[in-house]
């Protein structure tokens, strides 16, 4: 979210309600505005279906496509992000701006490249027509390039416009829908598919346009500079999959069990605990609104004051009073976020258990709602502890708390489908998250009470450059034009 606390700075600045009002809903708009649009433009298609009295099986052909393609869009996509985070950052720091833009290309066609290597595999064989395949991977394929897109964007700091091209995605997706259902040019699920890709498509263009608008375009830049990177940072790239897999398995281990259906003879997925899953996450977005506010007003300021003292040689009392300072600022907002996160748990808690059984749910199915809505309460106050303790660079232990969250969600959930039954549906989620948040937390603790050892004595002491496969590849590509960004920082 780089960019987003200068503007959340200048609304708080006014130190009114009214600016303080203001501020909350700039970042509950920027964090949770697109997955609202994404997620409105799917229910309202599914609306359409209903309407035209198209029947559940083209209607569940149609989910199948967007689950399958949202899930696992995110699980590939996510670790490269992280590591085009670090690479665009260090392009913006040492002012080569040629090879911003130049990357958003490279990154694009591998990420095209991968998905339709998978997307194949995944296909072959199927019975599903080959158009309607073809449809299915261009919107994987979309997803995947918004959220590569979403790195750069949140430099170029336009968000009414990033809003309004998801707005203006999703409108034609809606319209384009129904125009095909009511001229039945296509079948339904064709139909549906198509007005998808057109509108995504859309979105794609825009924020090619906006992110052009902002650095240009690639006139001399290197696509694939960033390899090196993959390197370097490969526990950034470890550790956001493991996360973000580690989010999704269970709902992939409960797909091949009894609630299981098979549509299409090509997706497998278990609709009610997808549904209550989905319902659940959305509690979480009052945390990330928060966490945003927080991060980037009153605890990065403080991260910013100390690392200015270590960097400038400051003496040892500006030092230890920043350290002070930064620590208690990290464990008063992380309590804030925590308390205002249980009070949202706690109303979703009451709301679901109304609006759910009005809807159809059965008692037990309820029930597993509560426990999957105190699993994603932990899952999100993880990814809060994850996020800060990659600010510090820690990324071995970050890498150790994901793995935890992942391996934790694949046993207790195997145990689940296997010996426990369906009763545990649910509830191997919430003890997998439960254990990774306690020793999230403990390993944060342990690099707070040792901030300054990790700091002078923890980085190694003379710089290693990376001499693997994909620097080398790298260099093949581009000899003496190829540039170390962070040794170039540091000799800054």
């Amino acid at each position: 979210m780089a960019g987003v606390g200068f503007e959340l700075k200048k609304l708080f600045r006014a130190r009114t309600a009214a600016g303080k009002l203001k501020a909350y809903s700039y970042s509950a708009i920027v964090t949770a505005g697109p997955f609202a649009l994404l997620t409105g433009m799917v229910l309202a298609i599914q609306g359409i279906f209903m309407l035209f009295g198209v029947g559940g099986e083209e209607s569940q052909e149609f989910v199948g496509s967007v689950v399958y393609a949202f899930v696992f869009s995110q699980i590939i996509s996510c670790g490269f992000t992280m590591i085009l985070t670090r690479y665009v950052a260090d392009c913006l720091s040492v002012e080569r701006y040629q090879d911003v833009t130049s990357s958003l290309f490279g990154m694009g066609a591998i990420m095209t490249a991968a998905g339709g290597i998978l997307a194949s595999v995944f296909f072959w064989g199927k019975p599903l027509e080959f158009f309607t395949k073809l449809l299915g991977y261009l919107f994987f394929a979309q997803l995947m390039l918004v959220w590569v897109q979403s790195v750069y964007l949140s430099a170029v700091k336009k968000y009414k416009r990033l809003l309004l091209s998801y707005l203006a995605g999703a409108l034609l997706s809606i319209g384009l829908t129904a125009l095909f259902f009511a001229g039945e040019f296509l079948p339904s699920v064709q139909g549906a598919l198509l007005a998808m890709d057109i509108g995504m498509g859309t979105i794609v263009l825009l924020f090619f346009l906006h992110i052009t608008a902002h650095f240009g375009l690639p006139k001399g830049g290197l696509n694939f500079a960033f390899l090196p990177y993959i390197e370097k940072h490969w526990r950034l790239l470890a550790i956001a999959m493991c996360y973000t897999a580690g989010i999704f398995i269970p709902n992939v281990i409960v797909w091949q069990g009894p609630w299981g259906v098979t549509v299409g003879g090509t997706y497998r997925y278990a609709p009610v605990y997808d549904v209550v899953t989905f319902y659940a996450f959305l509690s979480i977005l009052p945390l990330m609104t928060l966490f945003v506010v927080s991060v980037e007003t009153s605890f990065y300021e403080r991260y910013q004051k100390y690392f200015a003292y270590v960097i400038r040689k400051g003496n040892f009392r500006e030092i230890d009073d920043a350290r002070k300072d930064l620590l208690h600022t990290l464990w008063f907002e992380m309590r804030h976020i925590v308390e205002f996160q249980l009070v949202c748990t706690l109303v979703f808690l009451a709301l679901g258990n109304y609006f759910l059984s009005w809807a159809g749910i059965t008692y037990q199915q309820v029930n597993m709602f509560n426990v999957i809505l105190m699993g994603v309460f932990f899952t999100g106050v993880l990814q809060v502890i994850y996020i800060l303790m990659v600010y510090f660079d820690f990324q071995q232990d970050v890498l150790k708390v994901a793995l935890s969250f992942l391996v934790g969600n694949l046993v207790f959930g195997l145990l689940g489908l296997y010996w426990w039954g369906e009763s545990s549906y649910g509830f191997t989620f919430f003890i997998a998250a439960a254990v990774s948040i306690v020793y999230g937390l403990s390993r944060l603790s342990h690099f707070g009470d040792r901030i300054n050892y990790f700091v002078f004595c923890g980085q190694p002491i003379f710089y290693q450059p990376p001499n693997g496969p994909f620097t080398r590849l790298a260099k093949a590509l581009y000899g003496d034009k190829l540039v170390d960004m962070e040794k170039q920082e540091e000799n800054r």
